[in-house]
């Protein structure tokens, strides 16, 4: 039996990843696992310190090592730099999935071109306007916790070339919170194995979107490895 912790990123909210997680338990071959970290809730966040994300993740990460050998560590965004300085430390994680990890912040360009159809009132539909919950987030996150998720990111900069995993990287070509350089700073700086796909048609939220299965599909079939998984990888979904 497999282990696979998913750690999710800064502000998430329980229905992000639901998709995910809920797949990932129909699965017989594997355990899933996934926890929240400090400070965050469905309502708002509360003040914290970066280091209280990492001492939590060491926790959930010693709490499966009494049970398994190998661990899988799945991350989203934020969720990325903590399982980066993770894997980095922790040699029981055999396999990384990086979703659109959060190294750099921002994407100006797509929001530029998601305004101008705003403008134009070309709205894709199955994109969505790439600025819902924008003001919600903004009131309910306090401003110390966007500069302790910098300091963080930051920090765990230098972890990226310590990771001796093979890790997959996915980034959504539409991500309105991340920009896909962030994925190519990673990829580039990483020295083991490792493989990079972006996923047309997505945004940041990854299992909100339609291509939610595609994706859970495809990292169960990188985390199961094998011959299968030889045949179907890609560098674009």
């Amino acid at each position: 039996m497999k282990a696979v912790l998913f750690i999710h990123g800064f502000s998430a909210h329980s229905e992000d990843n639901k998709y995910f997680i809920d797949q990932m338990q129909k699965y017989k071959d594997i355990d899933i696992y996934t926890f929240i970290l400090p400070g965050h809730s469905d309502d708002k966040m509360t003040k914290v310190k970066h280091q209280e994300w990492l001492n939590k993740s060491e926790e959930e990460i010693n709490k499966l090592l009494k049970n398994y050998e190998k661990i899988t560590v799945v991350a989203h965004s934020m969720g990325c730099v903590i399982a980066v300085n993770l894997a980095a430390k922790y040699k029981e994680i055999n396999k990384l999935v990086l979703l659109a990890p959060g190294f750099i912040f921002g994407n100006i360009k797509q929001n530029t071109e998601d305004l101008k159809k705003i403008i134009k009132k070309e709205i894709d539909v199955d994109l969505g306007t790439g600025f819902e919950g924008v003001l919600t987030k903004i009131k309910n996150i306090p401003i110390t916790n966007y500069i302790q998720y910098r300091i963080l990111s930051k920090n765990s900069r230098k972890e990226i070339d310590k990771v001796t995993c093979p890790t997959l990287i996915m980034h959504g070509n539409k991500d309105n919170v991340i920009s896909i350089e962030s994925s190519n700073y990673v990829y580039k700086k990483l020295k083991c194995k490792k493989e990079l796909v972006i996923i047309k048609n997505a945004r940041h939220q990854i299992f909100k979107s339609k291509r939610k299965k595609d994706i859970t599909d495809y990292i169960y079939r990188y985390i199961k490895g094998g011959i299968i998984y030889y045949f179907i990888k890609r560098k674009e979904i």
